[in-house]
């Protein structure tokens, strides 16, 4: 698509961005989630209706933007294509029988495949337009894009899967799932992660309730533990190796670092703490920033090869760590963890000590059916509602 023209279907996403954004609890989708053909035709018919006008009001976000951000190669790339969903989804003929839900199945596949590469786009994309221009900051466009993202994710994942019910999941969500058993997986990749690229790692000490259970969506969960145990593991290791003193990677007394995990009647609670030396407060503040990272141009060192995200709409949800993988990338895993964390009611807090380390505290909430946290607005239906209210989108260029 070229930049000097808007698309093709501009008007059209005008009229939709307009229309009124249908909001839907997590719980009010579980309890749709069925793999009968009546069911699946009702989801297919909500999501043809729905999903243009999602994307039709980030297509308007994007626009927004100041232009050297929009004219940026990976921006622009990342705009083409929600164009090209959007066109695909809004001109879908109407669903009326098997067949017709079938051949839409189909389409929701490849989009989910057209926007694997999403997240490694706009970060790049950002990194590159803030070398030049550092005073510009969009966080407030990012925050409202992922959590989109995150919500049209849901829906079409959750519509892809239910046709095929899987033990001990309702939809997306798994019952009853152990998180020391993601704890322990992720560790194992980010270990080998470590002696690939250290020759050495930390060992983990695992503390608390390590037999607690919560209802959760497992990808979420392996991203934003993934994240904090990457920051924990490279801050432990880097600070010993600055230390110096050992003869090889192997005669280094390397701390531990300590994985505790606690149930409460609603929140499952895990604690990642490590020696790695802590962080100014002023820094503690940057580091929740879109874009703030200590490596600062990790995209040109020759290891630098950015996995993308398992929260990301490639659906490959338990692929192991690439072992090419930096430790430290584009700077958007802490405030996207936190943003997971925060998209059903948790949080992620940081407690650190400069000169010492840093202690992690992730909040998840229990995901049961009937409770608040799958009936009470989630961040995407605050979006929405407002957008609604105001019958535009929410982000305004600050230039």
């Amino acid at each position: 698509m070229s930049l000097a023209r808007l698309p093709r279907s501009w008007s059209q996403i005008r009229r939709l961005a307009q229309k009124e954004c249908q909001t839907i609890s997590l719980g009010q989708l579980l309890r749709q989630t069925n793999s009968d053909d009546a069911s699946l035709r009702h989801n297919a018919c909500w999501l043809r209706e729905q999903l243009p006008i999602r994307f039709a009001r980030r297509i308007q976000d994007i626009l927004q933007l100041p232009h050297v951000v929009v004219s940026n190669p990976n921006i622009g790339s990342i705009l083409e294509t929600y164009v090209n969903t959007f066109e695909s989804v809004s001109s879908f003929p109407d669903i009326k029988d098997s067949d017709g839900e079938q051949a839409f199945l189909r389409l929701i596949k490849r989009e989910l495949v057209d926007h694997s590469q999403g997240t490694r786009l706009v970060a790049e994309g950002y990194r590159e337009v803030r070398g030049l221009y550092p005073h510009i900051k969009l966080d407030d466009f990012l925050h409202d894009h992922f959590t989109t993202r995150i919500a049209t994710r849901i829906l079409m994942d959750n519509y892809v899967n239910m046709r095929s019910p899987r033990p001990g999941y309702v939809g997306v969500v798994r019952q009853g799932m152990r998180p020391l058993d993601i704890v322990q997986d992720t560790a194992r990749d980010i270990l080998d992660l470590c002696h690939s690229l250290y020759g050495c790692a930390p060992k983990v000490e695992y503390r608390g309730n390590l037999d607690c259970v919560l209802d959760y969506i497992p990808r979420h969960v392996t991203y934003m533990v993934r994240e904090l145990l990457k920051n924990a593991f490279r801050s432990t290791i880097e600070r010993r190796l600055a230390r110096g003193g050992a003869r090889s990677p192997d005669d280094l007394e390397i701390p531990k670092v300590a994985v505790e995990l606690q149930q409460g009647d609603i929140h499952v609670v895990i604690k990642i703490s490590d020696l790695g030396g802590g962080m100014p407060k002023h820094v503690q503040r940057e580091a929740w920033q879109y874009g703030w990272s200590t490596i600062g141009q990790a995209a040109e060192s020759e290891t630098a090869v950015h996995e993308e995200e398992s929260w990301s709409w490639d659906r490959s949800s338990h692929r192991a760590v690439s072992k090419k993988s930096e430790l430290a990338g584009y700077g958007f895993g802490l405030p996207l963890t936190r943003l997971h964390a925060q998209y059903f009611g948790g949080d992620v807090f940081m407690q650190a000590l400069p000169g010492l380390g840093t202690d992690m505290y992730l909040i998840l909430t229990h995901l049961k059916e009937g409770t608040p946290s799958t009936e009470i607005d989630d961040l995407s239906t605050v979006l929405y509602m407002t957008e609604n209210s105001r019958g535009e989108p929410s982000y305004k260029d600050p230039l």
